[in-house]
């Protein structure tokens, strides 16, 4: 697989440059998954501590609340995320990790990520990086896809338009916590 371009969109997410060859022996050891929309990469209640890069598609993160199906997250390219649960308590995945498009993921076992960690100080910073930089991304979603709903979609146009491109309405709508009458009524609107 050609690097090029994950390892491009990847400086992009990080203040902290790594080097190549260290960027090149973490990819390495990583392994190419490809997902149809609606393919599920993680089910709830299954241990999977693996990190993943997202490099083609539209991931997202969904729980059960109550009765009814909730979109936490979306993940494009290049998002790097980990199951929570899973790799730091060791415990069962809260979410369930699904494919919303034609998606493709580097999967990376979390031995050969903390076997980079130990090895290479200058990874062990970059990866602190990538987790700040996970922690920013969850505060500026808040303060940008806030309001009401139309507000929560417009935002949605215009800082993810790709969302609004691969995604289905009814998984939007779960985003946004608004029935997908409501949200193909906001569409409509834009026209």
């Amino acid at each position: 697989m050609d690097y090029k371009i994950i390892k491009e969109l990847l400086s992009e997410e990080c203040s902290y440059v790594l080097d190549e060859d260290v960027m090149d022996r973490f990819l390495d050891g990583g392994e190419v998954v490809t997902l149809k929309g609606g393919d599920i990469l993680i089910h709830a209640g299954q241990y999977d501590p693996n990190i993943y890069i997202v490099t083609n598609g539209v991931i997202r993160h969904t729980f059960m609340n109550g009765e009814n199906e909730h979109t936490a997250t979306f993940a494009l390219a290049p998002t790097m995320f980990v199951e929570y649960h899973c790799y730091y308590a060791g415990k069962p995945s809260f979410y369930q990790v699904e494919a919303c498009c034609h998606s493709e993921l580097l999967k990376i076992p979390k031995r050969h990520y903390e076997m980079m960690i130990e090895r290479y100080h200058e990874f062990a910073k970059w990866a602190l990086c990538m987790a700040d930089n996970q922690f920013y991304y969850y505060e500026l979603k808040n303060s940008v896809v806030n309001g009401d709903a139309k507000r929560r979609f417009e935002a949605m146009i215009k800082n993810r338009p790709e969302i609004i491109e691969n995604v289905p309405l009814r998984i939007i709508a779960s985003y946004l916590g608004i029935t997908p009458q409501y949200l193909s009524k906001l569409k409509n609107a834009k026209k």
